[in-house]
């Protein structure tokens, strides 16, 4: 399971979708990085580009109750 995230440099994380299958993570991010103009990453962990956003998909994560 993935979620996808927006990072905005000036505002910071958004959670766009939590929980999706690979290839539903994969689409959200191409549709969400074409409507709001700028990249998408794939890889958690890769360093970000200082001067733009970025559509993130990254694993999601349990809490463990």
């Amino acid at each position: 399971m993935y979620d996808v995230l927006f990072i905005d440099r000036t505002h910071g994380e958004k959670l766009l979708a939590h929980g999706l299958a690979r290839d539903a993570a994969c689409q959200l991010a191409r549709v969400e990085s074409q409507r709001r103009g700028v990249g998408r990453m794939f890889l958690a962990g890769s360093e970000l580009n200082q001067s733009s956003d970025v559509v993130l998909i990254v694993e999601s994560t349990r809490r463990v109750a």
